[in-house]
């Protein structure tokens, strides 16, 4: 019996023990002061990326040799254009900068509650703006990443830095500092000019990478052979050309011109080259030209040995005047077909002298 007594005396004594060391470890826990967690370094690392956009102007030209053309034997008039592209001014917008601001909380007992700002020195008016920035608890033993931006209402410096500040409790506070740098976009330094060729829709390149540099001129030359209208009658094309943008509108040129069919179809329109030559007895020859066919005639004109060649163009006419030798053969051609021949007349015999009939009686 005094042994259980003994045993039982000894697990109550435990017991107590046990009972008596729990507040001594929560007394210990709860024993620090309440702003310890406040008072601890917070770490803050900021990061920045920045962009501004770069304007290049252009602008586009376009003339024709003729605003209307009657059509050739093929039912089409040809007509001659030239595009031109200036390079013009350059403007800068859309400035940007963007980032994160990380603060870091190194203790372990508590979170901290502060204030993330941003600043920058690049100017240009900005105004930064943390999101969450107010109020923002940093875990303990942990960290809290925000976004910043930053606005411009003018040209800000094209490089600096930035600064990031963590506010809390009374005056304390820590600052992260990265530089800023805003990248140029040019999405309109090299740009292609392209036409449709008087097809709507149609896509026709003139040049696929044209550069911008200050005072350029750039220019293309084409011929386009256009569709007659019904007969007597014309038909209405309209071409044009831009200057192909990746940003904006782009700059377009359009330019109208008529191509016109004769009052007969063209087969029955045209005929045959004409001409004849005629010869004075003082060396001159005279050629008259008419072109009634529906091509270019280059005709030839031979006095003696020289051979004049004289281009008349589809429904045109033209004289042409030369001297020759006496008695110098004279022959027109239009192509291999012989128009007409004559010679150079012997000169002409000179004045006659009549003697004076006052003179004659005084003889």
């Amino acid at each position: 019996m005094r042994t259980a007594r003994a045993g039982a005396a000894a697990r109550r004594a435990r017991d107590a023990v046990t009972v008596l060391a729990l507040p001594a470890l929560v007394l210990q826990a709860t024993a620090v002061p309440a702003g310890a967690a406040d008072d601890a370094p917070l770490g803050v690392a900021v990061t920045a990326a920045g962009s501004l956009v770069r304007t290049h102007g252009w602008t586009i030209d376009q003339s024709v040799d003729a605003a209307a053309r009657s059509v050739d034997v093929t039912g089409r008039a040809t007509f001659r254009w030239t595009v031109t592209a200036r390079a013009g001014d350059v403007t800068d917008s859309a400035w940007a900068l963007a980032g994160d601001v990380t603060v870091t909380n190194p203790a372990a007992d508590g979170d901290v509650v502060a204030d993330v700002a941003v600043t920058t020195d690049l100017g240009g008016d900005a105004a930064c703006t943390v999101a969450g920035g107010d109020d923002a608890v940093v875990p303990a033993a942990g960290s809290l990443t925000l976004a910043w931006t930053c606005a411009f209402s003018s040209a800000p410096s094209a490089s600096g830095s930035v600064s990031a500040t963590a506010s809390w409790a009374p005056d304390a506070h820590a600052t992260g500092t990265a530089p800023a740098e805003l990248v140029v976009v040019e999405p309109d330094r090299t740009v292609a000019v392209v036409g449709d060729h008087a097809v709507p829709g149609q896509r026709v390149v003139l040049d696929p990478a044209l550069s911008w540099a200050p005072g350029l001129v750039r220019s293309w030359t084409y011929d386009l052979a256009l569709a007659g209208g019904a007969p007597s009658a014309c038909a209405t094309h309209s071409n044009s050309a831009s200057v192909d943008l990746v940003s904006g509108a782009d700059p377009v040129v359009t330019t109208a011109v008529r191509s016109c069919t004769p009052e007969v179809l063209p087969a029955q329109a045209f005929g045959s080259p004409a001409g004849s030559v005629r010869a004075r007895c003082r060396g001159k020859v005279r050629a008259q030209l008419a072109n009634r066919s529906g091509e270019t005639v280059v005709y030839k004109l031979r006095v003696g040995a020289r051979v004049h060649r004289i281009s008349v163009p589809s429904l045109g006419s033209k004289r042409f005047v030369t001297r020759g030798r006496a008695l110098a053969p004279v022959t027109l051609k239009a192509g291999s077909v012989r128009l007409d021949r004559t010679r150079v007349p012997q000169r002409c015999a000179g004045p006659l002298t009549v003697p004076s009939l006052t003179q004659g009686g005084r003889s």
